[in-house]
């Protein structure tokens, strides 16, 4: 076997990372997980605390980026540096999607043993038949999910109704209002505050527009999916799934439309749809940009590279009147065990350890992604070890709630395309909204017959 390089992480030909660990010089044989196939844990029953024994046989676990992965640098802070040390007979293989789709894996016959997927990556997996459920595994190992924040936990709800657990969440993407304080500070306005809704933002927005010199500032963009913004209104899919019909001529699509209309029409910012990340970051022209968290890298990455070249800082997510205080719904990043995987029990141990306190409390530290599990040390810890995020204003991330993540059907893609390219007319008003509306339906209810059939 290769050496570790002094990150622990081994360069292969074939563009696997393979980590390998000592053995423990004692071996305990644990229990067989009833009914998971646990591969290498035998019959030996549970402790006294009623949990699974963990085995200290050698075993290797394939490692699967499917979606809502870990950069190489993520994946040795939160996967391999807990398990080594709680595991050191484990060893891990890494594959990402990238090299190796989920079809190769079928087709060679060679299933993963733990996957990363996305909310909507779930149903794949079961109609793959690759999902396997947790229930007894959970129970086995003393795994108690109401210690997670129910909106991420939750997405289990969408793929079963008897309380099935499929997917495990280890973190979560969140949404903020980052801001350039220099342009506030020239136009003499002050900074965006917690709390804010998109009314408000509007309203601050006409007071950051002007010129200086020949720099035209822009007051607001947003660079978060319609889907998500949505989500703020209702949790409803774009398509009902009983009728297979799109429904988009809502009072919730409608509000989302005219807000987005609303940006765009902003003095000077018409031509502003799409663009804002380029403006606030590239061009520093753009006073406000509603994003995702994962945005803040980029700032971050500009910042260590010398600087951002302007103050900024961040504010809660704005939210709809209608529905205060409640932002988009937060994607969570899940993990899934193989249900073609010899080796159940041991992949929940290391899923278990990735969603531990302790691994949550660094993954919250970095203050890159939220940590799954609800507990407020965690939130009071947000970006405690980052030089850059912890000077700003992160407790507003927790100043608005997820909202509850809705279900996204097949034929989502069909639908959204239609929805997507009319929003774009409306903004750029080339398209009355109600028209949009109506010619989307359309589209989407003859793209989801020509594709699915009726």
């Amino acid at each position: 076997m290769e050496a570790l390089n002094r990150e622990g992480i081994t360069r292969m030909p074939n563009k696997r990372i393979r980590l390998s660990f000592a053995l423990l010089p004692l071996c305990i044989l644990t229990a067989a997980c009833g009914g998971n196939g646990a591969g290498t844990a035998t019959d030996a029953g549970a402790d006294k605390s009623g949990k699974t024994p963990v085995s200290s046989e050698p075993v290797t676990l394939t490692f699967y980026m499917h979606s809502a992965g870990m950069s190489d640098d993520e994946y040795k802070r939160y996967v391999v540096e807990p398990v080594q040390k709680k595991y050191p007979n484990i060893t891990l293989v890494m594959e990402r999607s990238a090299d190796k789709k989920v079809e190769d894996l079928i087709a060679a016959g060679t299933y993963p043993d733990i996957m990363t997927v996305d909310t909507y990556s779930v149903l794949k997996m079961k109609e793959l038949e690759m999902a396997q459920e947790l229930t007894s595994l959970a129970k086995a190992n003393g795994f108690d999910r109401t210690k997670y924040t129910p909106t991420l936990m939750n997405v289990n709800d969408l793929y079963g109704k008897k309380g099935e657990l499929y997917a495990i969440p280890w973190a979560a993407q969140y949404t903020a209002l980052y801001y350039n304080k220099d342009i506030f500070d020239k136009f003499g306005v002050p900074y965006p505050k917690d709390g804010m809704t998109w009314d408000d933002v509007l309203a601050l927005g006409r007071k950051v527009i002007g010129t200086d010199g020949n720099t035209q500032y822009y007051p607001l963009g947003s660079q978060v999916d319609a889907f998500y913004i949505y989500s703020q209104l209702s949790p409803e899919p774009l398509v009902n799934p009983a009728t297979r019909k799109a429904q988009f001529n809502s009072e919730q699509w409608k509000t989302v439309f005219q807000l987005m209309k609303n940006i765009t029409d902003l003095p000077n910012n018409k031509s502003g749809y799409g663009t804002g990340r380029d403006r606030f970051l590239k061009d520093k022209t753009l006073a406000m940009l509603p994003d995702w968290g994962s945005y803040a890298s980029n700032l971050m990455t500009a910042e260590n590279q010398g600087g951002a070249g302007m103050k900024w800082d961040l504010a809660s997510y704005p939210t709809f009147k209608e529905n205060p205080g409640v932002g988009p719904a937060s994607g969570p990043f899940l993990m899934m065990v193989c249900s073609q995987s010899k080796h159940k029990q041991e992949a929940f141990q290391v899923i278990s350890e990735i969603v531990s306190k302790e691994n949550q409390l660094v993954i919250a530290k970095e203050g890159q992604k939220l940590p799954a599990m609800n507990d407020e040390e965690l939130k009071k810890s947000f970006a405690a070890n980052n030089p850059i995020m912890k000077e700003k204003n992160v407790q507003s991330i927790f100043k608005v709630k997820s909202a509850p993540i809705g279900v996204r059907t097949e034929y989502y893609d069909a639908a959204n395309k239609p929805l997507k390219e009319n929003l774009k007319k409306v903004a750029e008003g080339t398209m009355d909204m109600n028209t949009a509306l109506r010619d989307a339906e359309e589209k989407a209810n003859k793209a989801i017959q020509t594709q699915f059939g009726q």
